[in-house]
C-alpha cells in the first residue's frame, strides 16, 4: 500500500509543525533527560531511571542481546557507574512525538570488584505519551579502544537516511 505524503496530505503537514525553535528545545531537553539517566544510575537511584523508561522498553545492549525493562533494572543494581563523559548529540526527528537521540559516551563502572572502562555509540528513541517524554527502545555499539568517535557519515552509509534531516549539538 502506497502513502501518500505530499505537502497537502495531513501526516505530511505534521512533520513539518515544529519550529526550529521547538526543535532546539525539544533537543534541549531531550538531552537533559538522558543525561538525567545516567546522573539517576550514578546515584543509584533506580526509581528515576526506571520512570524514564516506557512501559514496553526494549534495550539491545553492547553484546548485541536484547533486554526487556525489567532485565535492565535488575542488571543496575549490581554494577556502580562511577563516572561518565557524554558527547556528540545528534537528534533525528520522526514526527513531533518520537525522535531518536544518538551520542557518544564513556564510562567508568566497576563490577564484582574491578572496574571497567569503555566508549561506545548509543541510540534511544524518546516517545512522547500523554504528555510525558520516555525512552521506549536504547541500544549501545560499543567503539573499539583505538577506535575513534567519528560523528561524520560515510556517503555510502548515508544512501538510506540522506533525506532525513539530522540536527546536530556537539
Amino acid at each position: 500500500m502506497a502513502h501518500d505524503l505530499s505537502s497537502g496530505h495531513p501526516h505530511h503537514q505534521r512533520l513539518n509543525i515544529m519550529t526550529s525553535e521547538e526543535l532546539k528545545e525539544l533537543e534541549e531537553k531531550l538531552i537533559a533527560k538522558e543525561r538525567s539517566i545516567f546522573a539517576a544510575q550514578k546515584r543509584r537511584d533506580f526509581a528515576a531511571v526506571e520512570a524514564a523508561l516506557a512501559q514496553g522498553f526494549r534495550e539491545i545492549g553492547g553484546s548485541g542481546h536484547f533486554f526487556s525493562k525489567a532485565q535492565v533494572l535488575d542488571r543496575l543494581k549490581f554494577v556502580h557507574l562511577l563516572d561518565y563523559w557524554l558527547e556528540c548529540f545528534r537528534l533525528l526527528l520522526i514526527d513531533p512525538t518520537c525522535v531518536i537521540l544518538t551520542y557518544i559516551i564513556t564510562v567508568e563502572r566497576r563490577y564484582k570488584g574491578r572496574q571497567y572502562f569503555n566508549r561506545s555509540h548509543r541510540s534511544s528513541i524518546w516517545a512522547e505519551r500523554n504528555g510525558s517524554w520516555r525512552v521506549i527502545f536504547h541500544q549501545a555499539t560499543p567503539l573499539q579502544e583505538n577506535e575513534t568517535a567519528s560523528t561524520e557519515v560515510e556517503p555510502s552509509d548515508a544512501a538510506l537516511t540522506e533525506d532525513i534531516p539530522f540536527r546536530e549539538n556537539t
